[in-house]
């Protein structure tokens, strides 16, 4: 700011300067100011001297040529000044321009100045405001802070009523299903052991679900997971000698998924998979000279899969003889399996009797297929 206000106060001076200058009229008197007080000569006046002033005369010429020699020296001085007038016009109009510029330069810097003032004083205001709102932050983040330590003790306290309210003892009982599991502490989906009504039962537990609603809680080996356990175990209790139909059976020792059919001696798959049967029976022969035999079929839907066979010759007396069959199979759902002489001679049956049963049909599910 000094720099400027030392151009200005210059280029302000050669303003007036100028001004000064460019009103200067030449007035050799200023220079000279002394007056001649000798008279002119003859040659220069026109008039006649009179022999009496020719002594003047002869004294006078000095100072003729004193007065021409300075008549010469002021005519040059007079150059001289109009050269030096016209510099001081140049340097006058330098001058006014030099001092425009100046001007120019201090009215942009002055303006810059605001500007940079004005935008200092909003950076301020921001700053004052960005303060405020850090200050109002803080003291938010103290309240949340106090609040997060009170959610932290309630937390803790919950849990810790949780945990008592899901102990094992809790139900004062083992858990019989997914719902006393998941009040026991259990929050992982998986399969899980229960106590059902005659033995451990192994059950999915879907704790993604809500108890009421449909898949909470999944048996396995039931119907909605995997297919009621099938196995199966009937006899018989009389003789059977008829060829090309199935045999069927009197007794049901058990039959568990209901899939064999006694009355008819046909096994209706209830689920794909694998499926284990076995069969023995008694054969008796009767006496006769020649060769007597019997063949036993398994079919799985029309077509034999598995074959028995028994036989004798040239026996005097009744004779008996075991037959045996175990087949395992790939099973799909809805496939028919059963037993049936394909062949024998005659005379030949099954034996059986009320208070006799050689006559063993068996069979289970091995592994369902889920594929």
């Amino acid at each position: 700011m000094k720099i400027l206000e030392i151009a200005l106060i210059f280029a302000l001076d050669l303003v007036v300067f100028a001004q000064f200058t460019a009103s200067w009229n030449y007035n050799p008197g200023l220079f000279f100011p002394y007056v001649v007080h000798h008279p002119l000569p003859a040659q220069v006046t026109g008039q006649v001297e009179s022999p009496s002033h020719q002594e003047d005369a002869v004294n006078r010429v000095p100072c003729l040529r004193e007065f021409k020699y300075t008549s010469q020296r002021l005519d040059e001085t007079a150059l001289d000044i109009q050269t030096v007038k016209k510099e001081l016009e140049m340097l006058s109009a330098t001058s006014q321009n030099l001092a425009k510029t100046m001007v120019t330069i201090w009215i942009l810097s002055t303006t810059n100045l605001e500007e940079s003032l004005k935008r200092t004083a909003e950076s301020l205001r921001q700053l004052a405001e960005t303060n405020s709102v850090v200050a109002n932050l803080k003291n938010e983040l103290g309240e949340s802070v106090k609040d997060v330590a009170v959610m932290k003790t309630n937390i803790a306290e919950l849990t810790t009523e949780l945990k008592a309210s899901t102990s094992a003892t809790s139900i004062g009982r083992m858990p019989t299903s997914c719902q006393d599991l998941q009040q026991t502490g259990h929050v992982k989906s998986g399969i899980n052991f229960i106590l059902g009504n005659k033995s451990i039962e192994t059950v999915y537990c879907d704790f993604t679900k809500l108890p009421n609603d449909a898949g909470f809680q999944k048996l396995i080996g039931s119907s909605d997971v995997k297919s009621v356990p099938t196995y199966f175990s009937v006899q018989k209790n009389n003789s059977f000698s008829a060829v090309g139909i199935p045999i069927h059976f009197e007794i049901s020792k058990v039959n568990t998924g209901e899939a064999m059919e006694i009355t008819s001696g046909i096994f209706t798959t209830p689920r794909s998979g694998t499926h284990y049967f076995s069969f023995i029976g008694l054969a008796e022969f009767p006496s006769s000279p020649d060769f007597v035999y019997v063949e036993m079929g398994l079919f799985l839907n029309g077509d034999v899969v598995g074959t028995g066979y028994a036989s004798n010759s040239r026996n005097t007396d009744f004779k008996f003889s075991q037959i045996a069959l175990q087949m395992t199979l790939n099973l799909r759902n809805g496939d028919r399996v059963w037993l049936q002489i394909t062949d024998m001679s005659d005379g030949v049956s099954l034996r059986d009797a009320h208070n006799q049963h050689y006559t063993h049909f068996t069979g289970f599910l091995l592994q369902e297929d889920f594929a």
